[in-house]
C-alpha cells in the first residue's frame, strides 16, 4: 500500500507539472523555455578530471540553480531541474526526447549515471522533491533556498568522481558540495549550503528510497534535465481537488520504500 506521503507527493507533481503526465521513455516533447524560478545565481568549479576530495582550483563559473519552466506545444507546464551542468539553451523550442535517467547526462567524460548514482538521485527525489514546489501562500524565500540547494545536490550526485559505480553507500560518503570534480564555490549564501548538506545527510537513512517516477529529457545541444512523471489517474485526482496538502503529508508520514 502507498503511503500517504507517495499519494501527497504525486498531486504537488500533477498540479505543477501536468505537461509530464503519462511521458514514458521514448517519447519525444516541444518545449519553450520559461526560465529558472524559484532559486538562486551560483557558482560552480567543474573538472571532470579531479577526484572526489580534490580542493577546486582553476576558473569558477556562473550558473542558475532552481527549478526550471518549460511550456509544452498543448500549453501545460513542465517543471524541471538540470542534470547537465556544462550545456546552455541554444534552442527554442527545445525537443526533448524522455528517457531513463541512466542516459543523462549525456555530454560527461563518461556519460549517464552510475547504479550508485542512479540510486542517490532516486533516494534524493523520494525524500525533498516536494520541497522545492512553490505553492501560493508558500514564502518565496525558503522555495527559493530548497529548490537552489536542491539543483546543487542534484549536479554533485551527477558530475562527481565518486569512487564506486555500484555502491551508492560509497558513493554518499564522497559527496561533499565545495570539493571534488563538482564545487560549488558561491552558493548565494550560509542558509543554501546549510540546506544542502542536511540534504545529502539525509540520504541513505532508513536505506536507499526506490522513486519510480524519475525520467530524464535529452537533446544534444541543450542542457538535459529531470522530470518527474504523475500517472494520469493521480493527475485527474489533483485536478479535482480530491487529493491532500503536499508537505504537512510530507512531514507526518512515513516515507514508503517505492515511490
Amino acid at each position: 500500500m502507498k503511503s500517504l506521503y507517495f499519494i501527497g507527493l504525486a498531486a504537488a507533481t500533477a498540479m505543477t507539472a501536468t505537461a509530464s503526465a503519462g511521458l514514458e521513455p521514448g517519447d519525444v516533447i516541444t518545449v519553450s523555455r520559461l526560465g529558472t524560478s524559484p532559486g538562486h545565481a551560483i557558482r560552480y568549479n567543474y573538472d571532470a578530471s579531479r577526484s572526489f576530495d580534490a580542493a577546486a582550483t582553476g576558473s569558477d563559473y556562473f550558473g542558475l540553480a532552481g527549478v526550471n519552466s518549460f511550456k509544452s506545444e498543448s500549453g501545460g507546464i513542465l517543471k524541471t531541474f538540470c542534470v547537465e551542468m556544462n550545456e546552455g539553451f541554444v534552442d527554442d523550442p527545445i525537443v526533448y526526447t524522455v528517457t531513463e535517467i541512466a542516459n543523462v547526462p549525456e555530454e560527461l567524460p563518461n556519460p549517464g549515471m552510475s547504479e550508485a548514482q542512479q540510486t542517490l538521485m532516486k533516494d534524493l527525489y523520494a525524500r525533498w522533491y516536494d520541497q522545492t514546489q512553490y505553492e501560493a501562500g508558500d514564502s518565496w524565500s525558503v522555495a527559493s533556498n530548497y529548490a537552489s540547494a536542491f539543483q546543487l545536490v542534484i549536479w554533485e550526485i551527477s558530475h562527481e568522481n565518486f569512487t564506486s559505480s555500484t555502491d551508492a553507500s560509497i558513493a554518499l560518503s564522497e559527496m561533499n558540495i565545495t570539493r571534488g570534480a563538482m564545487a560549488f564555490t558561491d552558493t548565494y549564501s550560509v542558509e543554501v549550503a546549510n540546506i544542502a548538506n542536511n540534504l545529502i545527510l539525509s540520504l541513505g537513512t532508513g536505506g536507499f528510497f526506490n522513486y519510480t517516477k524519475l525520467l530524464g529529457l535529452t537533446n544534444p545541444n541543450n542542457q538535459d534535465m529531470l522530470i518527474v512523471v504523475p500517472t494520469p489517474a493521480i493527475a485527474g485526482l489533483a485536478g479535482l481537488g480530491l487529493v491532500g496538502d503536499r508537505k504537512s503529508t510530507r512531514l507526518n508520514s512515513s516515507h514508503s520504500q517505492d515511490l
